[in-house]
């Protein structure tokens, strides 16, 4: 992974301090004890890697068993112990191990300390993670129920949401082409509901910030 490309001191003191809004480059969604910040955000999303740096509750976890279909990932804890199940394998890292998760492997990681997690990461290419990440950060932080990962609980609400970004992850234990059929099934009943997958508000882009 690159050098972290940011200056001596510009790592915050607390990731949940202060407002979360689009125009800057943390976000947090408290209810899932988790905060990200972006630290090098790619310049062509087809090609450059997006990198950040994660916070996690002594309790938090990422999404489920998963897969990104067309993305590497690379995860590094910085302070605590980061749980990894890659496949079949399940080890815990400590500060100087890393680890890499190929595209379309079955993954999941969470804070396998006592204290909050602070880890290193990226994914290649970035894509529209940064987006995907910012919604669904920002959706549970302003009151939307979500699962103890920070995932959206309103199926229809969350398949028009996965439907625009079925390039970022996918369940690994239900066939992809299943849940793709499950997710457009839902997502036109999320349509008609009045969900959308447009959300200015988290994308500092279309905010104005």
């Amino acid at each position: 992974m690159p050098d972290d490309p940011r200056p001596s001191g510009a790592r915050p003191t607390d990731p949940f301090a202060g407002p979360h809004t689009p125009d800057r480059d943390r976000v947090a969604s408290p209810v899932s004890g988790k905060a990200v910040e972006f630290v090098e955000t790619p310049t062509d999303p087809d090609s450059d890697p997006l990198l950040f740096e994660m916070w996690l509750a002594h309790d938090g976890h990422g999404p489920m068993l998963h897969v990104h279909p067309e993305q590497d990932e690379e995860l590094e804890p910085l302070s605590g112990r980061l749980g990894v199940r890659i496949g079949s394998d399940t080890r815990v890292l400590t500060p100087g191990e890393r680890v890499v998760v190929p595209a379309d492997t079955p993954h999941r990681f969470w804070n396998a300390g006592d204290g909050r997690l602070h880890l290193r990461g990226g994914v290649w290419p970035g894509l529209r993670t940064e987006a995907f990440m910012r919604i669904v950060y920002g959706l549970p932080r302003d009151g939307e129920p979500a699962t103890p990962s920070g995932m959206v609980l309103n199926p229809l609400r969350l398949s028009v949401l996965l439907e625009e970004y079925d390039d970022m992850l996918w369940l690994a234990r239900v066939p992809p082409g299943l849940q793709r059929a499950g997710v457009r099934a839902l997502a036109h009943l999320g349509r008609a509901a009045g969900y959308t997958n447009h959300y200015p508000e988290y994308l500092p882009d279309e905010s104005g910030g």
